[in-house]
Order: C-alpha cells, then sequence, then structure tokens
C-alpha cells in the first residue's frame, strides 16, 4: 500500500510490484548455456568473464558498448550545477552509474502479451511444463503469499495451500 509522499491527506492505493522468483547464477548460467551449445561450462564461463572485462575497458574509454540485439551499456553521470561553464569542474560529479538500454531481444520480455500476471495470497504457484534440463531439476513453487508474481510462462496453475 503506497501514497503520494508530498500529501499527507492522499487515499492509500494498491499497486503492482514485480517480485524475483530467486538469483540465477553466471555458473548456472554458463551450465544451461552449455547444453544448448557445444562448448563446456569452462568455455562459456571464460568468454562471460572476457566480456565483462573488455565492457569494464571500454567504458572506462567512453565507449558504447552495443551487444548487437540484447542492448547497448554506457556511462552516466550525475553532478551537482554551476551557474557558469567556467566554474564547473570534474570535482561537481557526484555519481556515476551504467544505464543500460535493453535492445530488441530483450524489450520482448517485458511486453504484456509475452508476461501472465497472478496475485497469490495464501496460496502456492506452481510452474508446469517447466524447461526440462539435463540435470532434471523438480519444478520450482514459490511459495511468497500475498505478492503479485508475473511470469514468462503461461503454463502455471495456483493450488491451496
Amino acid at each position: 500500500m503506497s501514497t503520494k509522499p508530498e500529501d499527507d491527506t492522499a487515499k492509500k492505493m494498491f499497486y503492482a510490484k514485480a517480485q524475483t522468483d530467486g538469483v540465477v547464477t553466471m555458473d548456472e548460467m554458463a551450465e544451461e548455456i552449455s547444453y544448448a551449445t557445444s562448448l563446456t561450462d569452462g568455455d562459456v564461463l571464460n568468454v562471460l568473464r572476457a566480456l565483462i572485462r573488455q565492457m569494464k575497458v571500454q567504458l572506462a574509454a567512453g565507449k558504447i558498448v552495443k551487444m548487437e540485439n540484447f542492448g547497448t551499456f554506457q556511462i552516466q553521470v550525475c553532478s551537482t550545477g554551476t551557474e557558469t561553464k567556467k566554474e564547473f569542474t570534474a570535482n561537481n560529479i557526484t555519481v556515476a552509474h551504467i544505464q543500460f538500454h535493453p535492445g530488441k531481444m530483450v524489450k520482448v520480455t517485458t511486453r504484456s502479451e509475452a508476461l501472465s500476471f497472478t496475485k497469490v495470497t495464501g496460496k502456492k504457484e506452481v510452474m508446469v511444463d517447466a524447461p526440462p534440463t539435463r540435470r532434471n531439476r523438480p519444478i520450482r513453487v514459490a511459495e511468497e503469499a500475498g505478492k503479485l508474481r508475473t511470469r514468462q510462462r503461461k503454463n502455471y496453475y495456483v493450488v491451496n495451500t
């Protein structure tokens, strides 16, 4: 439940909030990629680590890193303002961060037709027809009650606990 911070008299409203369903590590992703390709886990990890090193180098050099349909990365800065150009120095820069602009393949993930939403209140959300893996992992069960969850998979159902 939220209100507008600047308005103490505002009516309290409920808003959707995306919830995560865990963390996927680089090692786990490398394993999944290795199953889908002819590369080993180690090969994939080496490529990913080299990619990260190169991104750091290129971003530090002021380049925009474009990863085809995945997206682009670039450094953005925030600063305090000055009245004149002459007064402005590097000391006015307060923070630098990496900005990501998703490409076509990533943008498709957030389109409403690619997502389904469900409100889970005191129930378990069970994914059905989960993609098989070589490790035959069991279907994951999300047990967090009262949270709105998003899924890219349409084949799920909610059961009482």
